[in-house]
């Protein structure tokens, strides 16, 4: 099946795909802006070179084995998000200053808001009854792994996991096994942990897996009328919510506009605050399809993803922005056209 033909008159990455969703195939858009903060002491974006143009994304990027580890870049692939996902891909790094135990991060995107509390080594006391006092806290990866979380006793019927970060770190079958083992070093600052009974939310600002909660509840019923009647189709009672891949607090239910200003504490080398504005765009996308009227859309901003992780002269701080639009897959998608264009916000 071929590709239809896209008339481009962006500076942006845009890239046609055929998806499979709850109505069958559909042709999509998919429309990827990427912006740089080139010098530390600004705080104007500017449209990334050609060279550093980042590509639309079929399939999740993890931190480390797949599968196993927490997502670092998620996929950019999807038929239709009904807002906006903020994932901010970076480390914490504490404040310049004297020697800390603790310090918080800070993500804010327009209303969107949300705080990590970092904190230096700590080990769980015996039988989990609390943790030690921590020690200096340092540059962390802000990622799952360093967070609440985890799973045990995965061959055992009493299996327990905590669905919203099965990669995290604490939950054990018996506490005892925690004794003077690592404790998180990532937590929420309005649900601290006191023991081994305590459940916190976990606490991040990236991308959560597609198996988590509370993705996990909007994917839909897979049972035996759907093999029978939908299948390979997606439920009907799937959610498009299922696509939001956002840590929760960093979902915007009503979409962003673009314009938004955001604000980073403490996730970049040398701590601090960093304040910039999402640049104004606005798309609209056409698509002229043979025997049918011409469909013409200015798709929703779904998706902004922040990566500060491993600054240098050769990768500034980046922002990629995201939209997407999609019609039913024409029979001969390769006779279709779609023209991509900015338009005033």
């Amino acid at each position: 099946m071929g590709l239809p033909r896209i008339d481009n008159r962006t500076a942006f990455a845009a890239d046609p795909q055929i998806l499979l969703g709850r109505e069958g195939e559909a042709l999509v858009i998919l429309v990827k802006a990427s912006f740089e903060l080139l010098d530390p002491t600004d705080d104007q974006l500017t449209l990334a070179p050609a060279d550093r143009m980042r590509p639309l994304r079929p399939a999740d990027i993890p931190w480390g084995e797949p599968e196993v580890s927490s997502i670092a870049y998620p996929s950019d692939h999807c038929l239709y998000k009904p807002g906006t996902d903020v994932v901010v891909l970076a480390s914490a790094f504490p404040p310049a200053g004297p020697t800390v135990t603790n310090y918080d991060v800070f993500v804010q995107v327009g209303e969107l808001r949300k705080t990590v509390r970092v904190f230096g080594l700590r080990v769980w006391q015996t039988d989990g009854a609390g943790l030690s006092a921590p020690g200096s806290a340092g540059p962390v990866e802000m990622r799952y792994e360093n967070a609440w979380g985890g799973v045990d006793g995965v061959d055992s019927p009493n299996f327990i996991e905590e669905a919203r970060n099965p990669v995290g770190t604490g939950v054990r079958l018996d506490p005892a096994t925690l004794s003077h083992q690592l404790a998180p070093c990532l937590e929420d600052p309005d649900a601290l942990i006191a023991s081994f009974r305590t459940r916190p939310p976990p606490a991040g600002i990236g991308a959560i897996g597609r198996h988590w909660q509370p993705r996990r509840q909007y994917t839909g019923t897979y049972d035996e009328a759907w093999k029978e009647l939908r299948a390979p189709l997606a439920p009907n009672d799937r959610d498009d919510r299922f696509e939001q891949c956002a840590s929760p607090g960093l979902v915007s239910q009503v979409p962003l506009q673009s314009g938004e200003l955001v604000g980073l504490l403490n996730l970049t080398p040398g701590g601090g605050a960093r304040r910039f504005n999402l640049p104004r765009v606005a798309l609209e996308i056409s698509f002229d399809v043979p025997d049918r009227d011409r469909y013409v859309t200015r798709p929703h901003l779904d998706t902004v993803l922040i990566d500060a992780l491993n600054l240098s002269l050769t990768k500034p701080l980046a922002v990629e922005m995201v939209w997407r639009a999609a019609v039913p897959a024409p029979r001969k998608p390769e006779l279709a056209k779609v023209r991509v264009e900015e338009v005033k916000p």
